[in-house]
């Protein structure tokens, strides 16, 4: 078996990191996007008399997006540029705190344990007033890329089985818990599990595939 290489456990750190005044900033702006996201998608159009006032909105926002675009960007993407900005915790459509996708899943090590929380706003909403399965499964995937890395090596997801025992609930801290079962030649078979309230909504198990070491 391949040794973890170097960018994964860049990639998986889950040491938190003490953001300097740039990187904080960058933070605060995904947290005011993400809320844009989510105003956006809870956006009542039918009391609307004039399409005007959603036409004036969008020329502002798209004013906005023209002045970030103008900023200095990383070269390739965020995995390119290695560091903080390579860490999945920065990056992660999931878990990213530099991504305005992600809820984001919030994910530290715990002993022998991968541990995490989310809430999950409107729009990730699939049955009313649920999280969307696919966004369930991604917060596995997520959660079990990190806890693989307890094994001391670490791969690419394989298989990823999601048992949905109740619905996830939407704006309610969802907590995460995560880990290693052994080990079989380049297959890492990891844990996790997720609860409302102390209640299993979900499960899963995943299987991760470390690389041959050419």
């Amino acid at each position: 078996m391949a040794e973890l290489p170097q960018e994964a456990l860049t990639s998986w750190a889950l040491a938190p990191i003490r953001p300097d005044a740039r990187r904080a900033a960058k933070h605060e702006l995904t947290e005011q996007v993400r809320r844009l996201i989510n105003a956006v998608t809870m956006l009542d159009i039918n009391p609307l008399a004039e399409a005007s006032a959603v036409g004036a909105l969008t020329t502002e926002v798209a004013a906005l997006v023209e002045r970030v675009e103008a900023l200095p960007r990383l070269p390739g993407g965020p995995a390119d540029a290695g560091g903080d900005d390579g860490r999945l915790l920065e990056r992660s459509g999931i878990a990213g705190a530099s991504n305005p996708l992600a809820p984001p899943l919030h994910l530290a090590l715990d002993g022998e344990r991968v541990v995490g929380w989310a809430v999950y706003p409107h729009q990730y909403e699939g049955p009313p007033g649920c999280v969307h399965g696919g966004f369930v499964a991604a917060a596995f995937d997520d959660l079990l890329g990190a806890a693989q890395t307890l094994s001391g090596t670490a791969g690419f997801t394989g298989t990823l089985t999601v048992r949905m025992v109740r619905p996830t609930p939407l704006l309610e801290r969802i907590d995460y818990e995560g880990g290693v079962r052994g080990l079989e030649g380049r297959k890492i078979f990891a844990w996790g599990r997720a609860r409302a309230r102390d209640v299993l909504v979900a499960e899963a198990e995943g299987v991760f595939i470390s690389p041959r070491r050419a």
